[in-house]
């Protein structure tokens, strides 16, 4: 109920629809925005008046001469500091120009990530609108955002940039003619100019944004500068759809004049999590009044499950419930770490080696158990994380070894006993050290 609140408020927000919209002025508070340095990209931050964020949202624009400062997304962002979410917009370099690079998306990155470490929830919901979309699934993928993003709402993204270019110069796409915005070619022109860099003459570059002629254009292609090659490439969410193990809601018009529908579906058929909503309401990524109520209620529903990863979690209820579920997990860790110890140990192990062993095997259980249950993460980099638990565990196994001796030969205790001693004097220092270094997570 939470998040369709929060979508009306959104909704009526940047709709302007009558009566609603001035009613949800009424009873919301102005949120406050300001500017601000985060991961050194100039950012608007947006924050609830007078109460608490329950989550943030960083929200990446499309390519317009404003930037933050468009109408429509200081209505969007302000909508979204109504609905209670902390909102972190950076103005992405080159965007204002039409123009998209490798260091736009390393921006984007930098801010997220930035952004993340300060969240007042441990993950953060990435929202994109056109080239931002495509780009808030990129940084998604990107390793220093592991486990720290919830969901991806991408509005009207590309899949490839190879058909956007197609396009942008034979007005062909997938074979069949598809005409496209002067807005598009323009960003296409400014893109490919800025890939090949200063080291080359342009010529091969002009050639193929001249060219009208769809026969010709693969030709042209291959005769591109390397450099361009590696940038298409870096800057086509489908190369990193293996990476994308969150929630993503993929958001299209059925007749987008800018980037075609195809573009989504291929994301959708590939993306594990991935949900697309294709609507009426939507003119590229601008609202526009539809008769049909269905598509109304169908955009309601999808702009709250977008919005739920970032308002339905409270700090307070995850600071309840987040260590009720470490306990739990770790309450069975100790069940099942004492129990091997003491077969280890009856069958006549050394208690140093059957500490350390019962421990390891407990530490796998539980790594499990607090990746999926205790902090809601996804399977990617998995391996990593699993790797940085081994390395925590053996250093406390080490540890709790160590102490287990001492017990054991300076007050004679029972090896069984002792070794519950030690767990519980450890575990304080194991689950800081497994959720700020293993998991990555940090505290608001």
């Amino acid at each position: 109920m939470r998040s369709h609140t929060a979508a009306l408020i959104v909704l009526a927000s940047t709709a302007r629809i009558p009566l609603l919209t001035r009613l949800v002025t009424l009873l919301t508070d102005e949120p406050r925005v300001e500017s601000a340095n985060v991961g050194g990209v100039c950012c608007t931050l947006v924050r609830p008046q007078g109460k608490e964020a329950r989550g943030m949202i960083v929200f990446l624009n499309g390519g317009t001469r404003l930037g933050c400062n468009h109408p429509a997304v200081q209505r969007l962002v302000r909508g979204m500091g109504r609905a209670g979410c902390l909102v972190v917009a950076p103005e992405l370099p080159g965007l204002k120009d039409g123009e998209l690079t490798p260091a736009t998306l390393e921006a984007a990155v930098e801010a997220a990530s930035a952004a993340a470490a300060t969240a007042p929830t441990e993950r953060i919901v990435l929202f994109g609108v056109s080239a931002g979309a495509s780009l808030a699934l990129l940084a998604a993928g990107d390793p220093s955002l592991e486990g720290r993003v919830s969901t991806v709402v991408a509005i009207a993204p590309w899949a490839e940039l190879d058909p956007i270019v197609r396009i942008a110069t034979t007005g062909f796409y997938d074979g069949a003619p598809r005409e496209t915005t002067p807005l598009v070619q323009h960003f296409v022109a400014s893109s490919l100019r800025a890939a090949a860099g200063p080291g080359h003459d342009g010529r091969a570059v002009d050639e193929l944004l001249a060219n009208r002629d769809p026969q010709r254009f693969d030709a042209l292609r291959a005769a591109l500068p390397i450099e361009i090659e590696g940038v298409l490439e870096q800057l086509s969410p489908l190369r990193a759809a293996g990476r994308l193990d969150m929630s993503v809601e993929l958001v299209s018009a059925a007749d987008d004049g800018y980037f075609p529908l195809a573009e989504a579906e291929k994301l959708a058929a590939l993306l594990p999590h991935a949900r697309l909503t294709v609507t009426s309401l939507l003119d590229h990524v601008r609202l526009c009044p539809s008769a049909r109520i269905r598509d109304l209620f169908r955009f309601i529903r999808l702009t709250a499950r977008s919005l739920a990863a970032a308002v339905e979690g409270m700090k307070r209820e995850r600071r309840a419930v987040q260590p009720l579920r470490f306990l739990t997990v770790g309450a069975g860790g100790y069940a099942v770490g004492l129990l091997a110890f003491t077969v280890l140990y009856a069958a006549g192990t050394p208690y140093a080696s059957a500490s350390g062993a019962a421990y390891l095997f407990a530490n796998a259980l539980m790594y499990v158990g607090n990746r999926y249950f205790t902090f809601r993460l996804g399977h990617a980099g998995f391996w990593k994380a699993y790797a940085r638990y081994l390395t925590v565990g053996l250093l406390v196994a080490a540890v709790n070894a160590a102490l287990l001796s001492v017990l054991v030969e300076t007050t004679s205790v029972d090896a069984r006993i002792g070794q519950a001693i030690s767990l519980l004097v450890l575990a304080p220092f194991a689950f800081v050290l497994f959720k700020r270094w293993t998991f990555r997570l940090r505290s608001a």
